[in-house]
């Protein structure tokens, strides 16, 4: 069943919720394990085992109960709700059960100023539920125990679970009560939970014979082979977690309210659906660091920053500087894979958090809505705060980016300030908002400085987590020794994984022997993982899945296999859509270099890719994308056959999409085959209908022609090129500014001036330009200018003082600086 079914089948109001410790997980809540492991540590030697009512036991025999209570508290102190919790209050639900000990629930209410009548014990339930929404919470509550001379305690040991197992009755009874006229939906977080198949076979048990009313099971740690056991059990199991719920109840329209509250802020700034949607950075940095993730090449999370496991970076200063200023609306962090651009933005947002200003982050696999963010300006504007929003790797949300910028900028001073991270290569050649360059400031990282090559010294020694994983052989060299290897492993643009930096092998031989490491099946997954994310496309478990025919009973055994290497994460529940990526992107490129380095392999690889591609879904239209854009696509393809042949099969799976009829005309161009760019720009025109990148490669097919004929009147070759230069102009008649018409129009205003000394095409194409650089500001636009000025130059002389080596020299500087798309 996908959660998009259960929405469709359940109404709030006739819905009974239960959490088990998968519910407050997200929001930095232990699971049972884990609490156990805790508590744990008050005894020495440990005791082994993860029972929390065992442990428990033990504790409280050896240390008694405050001590444990004591435990337990501090586990749980500090705690807030975050994402899905945030979001629970705008539902009329007609009750909620727990076993979590956490006041998350609680705090959400409250949050919204919405009523929740909370039963911790059974001297609670002694109060008839007077109209709001009911919270049981079977286990107890963190605020109320024996310990503390209340007739209450949260059951934690086994002596708990035997002494109050009356209580824990009353509050089951009221739930069979409750299933008489309600559906009820478990929230827990894996199948495998022996703690969550024990509740959830009770509440089975106390299902009242005869009713219709139905039971889920929402995990977000899904095994086929589980979920039949629960199926077998009368209980319909559901992938997915409570975030994907509440957001298929939304688009449902089932919800009660429509304003969730920031934990960043006391007002009531985000819409529910942006609560699901964000990373909250004041929340996030109150959560558990993973210090080998990290040291694994993962980027920083904030708990990782907040942690002190990372550098402090010496551009963060330049940035908090010129976020002070008239140009800290919007700021733009670019450079390669790889040279620590999310790390270096995240610091920066929890340094601003600090300041006091309310700071999320986009999750980039969800949709970007830009009328919420701009209401979202309007609700800081209007209460006097301000906020930061991060959209890292932007540019599969830059359209949407560009026209947020484009209305923050026009506003007098926006309450509402955006920092993006881009990859410098795709963020030069795209279009960018005016706002990023009249009121942002754009930092290049590349190679670590010296300031950061101390800091990164400085970690080793003043982190002992950080110090256990690297190498004796770094650690027996002096400090100077340390910068010295430490500027040498950075020369090359390297922040991405620390393993690398303080290990003597190269991060190559490195990930060569995790992957021999591997078994043969979990190997072949991998890579083709790595590659399809190396080429900027998008994996998700059913394309994997179909690409190379695995079947869903094995899923499971193959991610257990992989974990530590690939990563699973919810990205559509709607459509079943689970994505799966490498560590980081460099290392995806670096495994796709290796493995897939034969030509004959490579081919295959795209081949299948191609052929398993199912268009309808976002995320594989953005991977067929990709292989015809990115250098690791097609383009990595040396055979022009094969890429022909390549292009016209994407084609084939694309048709309506020009992007692939593009770069094949791209190609016939590089190949100076001007028939077969003709006859492909004509066929493109006729499947797609007009297009302005195909117009000007139109207009450049004229330009090489007139260039290249040599038996043909002079006459006869302006009328080429004037012909030439028609079809540009109409191009940008019909759709506007664009740098590259504008440097195809000055290509052959060029070729006019040279020949026939006609200056009025180049003249234009830089009017253009200059007005085009006062609008937007763009570095490029300038540039491209420069040199066609300076080519220019070079014809303003008397037309038979120019010798033809000059002319053609002239116009070739314009020809090698042109981008096509």
């Amino acid at each position: 069943m996908n959660v998009d079914d259960l929405a469709n089948a359940v109404v709030p109001s006739r819905t009974t919720l239960l959490f088990g410790a998968g519910a407050s997980i997200p929001s930095g809540g232990p699971s049972g394990s884990q609490l156990a492991r805790t508590i744990a540590k008050l005894l020495s030697p440990e005791p082994e085992g993860d029972d929390l009512a065992e442990i428990g036991q033990i504790v409280e025999n050896r240390k008694g109960r405050a001590a444990l209570v004591a435990a337990v508290r501090k586990t749980l102190e500090g705690i807030a709700p975050t994402a899905g919790l945030l979001a629970l209050p705008d539902f009329d639900w007609l009750s909620i059960y727990t076993t979590n000990f956490d006041t998350l629930v609680e705090q959400a209410y409250q949050a919204k100023a919405r009523g929740l009548e909370v039963y911790r014990s059974n001297f609670d339930v002694t109060h008839p539920r007077d109209g709001r929404t009911p919270l049981y919470k079977i286990h107890g509550c963190v605020t109320q125990d024996v310990a503390d001379g209340h007739k209450s305690r949260m059951l934690i040991t086994e002596s708990d679970y035997d002494d109050f197992e009356q209580y824990r009755q009353t509050l089951f009874n009221s739930l069979v009560q409750d299933m008489f006229t309600s559906d009820t939906v478990i929230v827990g977080q894996s199948l495998s939970d022996r703690h969550l198949k024990d509740l959830a076979k009770r509440v089975v048990g106390l299902r009242p014979q005869g009713v219709a009313t139905r039971v889920f099971l929402m995990v977000h740690d899904y095994s086929a082979d589980r979920a039949e056991l629960y199926t077998r059990l009368g209980i319909e199991v559901v992938h997915g977690a409570l975030d994907d719920l509440l957001r298929a109840l939304m688009r449902a329209g089932k919800t009660a309210q429509s304003v969730a509250y920031s934990t960043s802020t006391d007002a009531g700034i985000l819409t529910s659906e942006l609560v699901l949607s964000t990373i909250d950075v004041h929340h996030a940095a109150g959560l558990t660091p993973n210090v080998a993730r990290l040291f694994n090449g993962a980027p920083a999370t904030y708990a990782d920053v907040r942690g002190g496991f990372t550098i402090s970076r010496v551009a963060q200063y330049r940035l908090e500087e010129a976020f002070k200023g008239a140009r800290g609306f919007f700021i733009v962090l670019e450079g390669a894979r790889g040279v620590g651009k999310t790390s270096l933005a995240r610091a920066l947002m929890l340094a601003l958090s600090d300041r006091g200003l309310a700071c999320w982050e986009h999750q980039s696999d969800q949709a970007f809505s830009v009328d919420s963010w701009l209401g979202v300006e309007s609700r800081l504007r209007l209460s006097g705060s301000e906020g930061v929003l991060l959209v890292d790797d932007c540019s599969r949300h830059l359209a949407q980016v560009n026209r947020l910028v484009d209305k923050l900028s026009a506003l007098d001073r926006p309450h509402l300030r955006v920092v993006v991270t881009a990859d410098a290569a795709k963020w030069k050649v795209s279009v960018k908002s005016q706002g990023f360059f009249s009121r942002g400031t754009l930092l290049r990282l590349s190679v670590l400085e010296r300031g950061d090559l101390d800091e990164m010294v400085g970690l080793v020694d003043r982190r002992p987590e950080i110090k256990a994983l690297v190498e004796q052989s770094f650690l027996a060299l002096g400090r100077a020794e340390r910068v010295s290897r430490l500027r040498d492993k950075c020369s090359a643009e390297m922040f991405v994984c620390l393993k690398n930096i303080f290990a003597n092998d190269s991060l190559d031989d490195i990930l060569l022997q995790e992957y021999f490491s591997l078994a043969p099946e979990p190997q072949d997954v991998y890579r083709y993982v790595a590659a399809v994310q190396a080429l900027g496309g998008h994996v998700h478990r059913q394309l994997i899945m179909r690409v190379l025919g695995i079947s869903a009973t094995g899923l499971d055994s193959l991610l257990g296999q992989l974990e530590g290497i690939v990563f699973e994460q919810v990205i559509d529940t709607r459509q079943g859509i689970y994505g799966w990526q490498t560590r980081h992107d460099v290392i995806a490129s670096i495994i796709a270099k290796l493995k897939f380095a034969d030509q004959a392999e490579l081919e295959q690889l795209l081949l299948n890719l191609i052929d398993g591609l199912n268009p309808s879904v976002r995320l594989e239209l953005e991977t067929a994308i990709a292989i015809a854009t990115e250098e690791g696509g097609i383009q990595r393809i040396t055979n022009f056959d094969t890429q022909v042949s390549l292009y016209r099969r994407l084609i084939n799976t694309i048709p309506a999409h020009k992007t692939p009829r593009r770069r094949l005309v791209r190609l016939y161009l590089d190949k100076d085959l001007l028939p077969e760019a003709t006859q492909e720009i004509l066929s493109s025109e006729r499947a797609v209908g007009q297009d302005p990148v195909l117009m000007r490669y139109k207009g450049q097919v004229g330009l090489r022609k007139a260039e290249g004929m040599k038996q043909v009147e002079e006459s006869d070759r302006k009328a080429m090129l004037l012909d030439a230069e028609n079809i540009i102009r109409r191009c940008i008649d019909k759709y506007g500014r664009d740098l590259y018409s504008y440097v195809t129009l000055g290509q052959i205003g060029l070729a006019l001036a040279r020949r026939f000394g006609d200056f009025r095409a180049a003249d234009d194409a830089i009017e253009y330009l200059i007005e085009y650089e006062v609008v937007n500001g763009d570095p490029q636009i300038q540039q491209r200018r420069r040199e066609l000025q300076d080519s220019l130059r070079r014809f303003e002389t008397p037309w038979d003082g120019v010798s033809a080596i000059e002319l053609e020299d002239a116009a070739g500087t314009l020809d090698a600086s042109l981008i096509a798309e």
